[in-house]
């Protein structure tokens, strides 16, 4: 009796966590220091991978810190090294996550999902449909993500 409780507990507890998806993905991600473009797969919040001609390009982890390339930083020093210290550290996450940024303000509906719109800081951020679109035209950053129907 006591191991059929057992089981059912340890089953149970697993039973709640719901696997986050990979998609398929078209990636365009560019900065004044840093340049890929490739297709590949995104774990949202999670992680990043594209490939060229099938061999691996650019692997994006992110937890409690952010590991590119096996190499792991804090969300601080990946905005000073590739995006921009002005940004606040969890921008990265928000953005592999398709949610929105800077704590949703600015945040209006468009058909298919949301646009934020910072003209005093040159940003545009745009979730629709299965495309993620984040450009600022003062740091010249660029994220396209589109995902890709496999």
């Amino acid at each position: 009796m006591r191991w059929l409780i057992v089981m059912i507990l340890m089953l149970g507890g697993c039973a709640h966590k719901q696997p986050v998806p990979v998609r398929p993905v078209v990636v365009v991600f560019k900065s004044p220091s840093f340049k890929v473009a490739g297709s590949g797969f995104l774990q949202k919040g999670k992680r990043l991978q594209l490939y060229s001609a099938s061999t691996p390009l650019f692997d994006l982890r992110l937890g409690k810190r952010i590991c590119v390339n096996g190499q792991c930083i804090r969300y601080e020093m990946f905005n000073k090294k590739i995006l921009s210290s002005s940004y606040p550290s969890a921008l990265i996450k928000n953005i592999l996550s398709f949610q929105p940024i800077f704590g949703g303000k600015n945040r209006t509906l468009i058909t298919g999902g949301f646009e934020q719109r910072f003209d005093n800081l040159g940003i545009i951020y745009k979730v629709y449909k299965k495309i993620l679109l984040f450009k600022d035209t003062k740091h010249h950053i660029l994220i396209k993500i589109k995902e890709i129907d496999g």
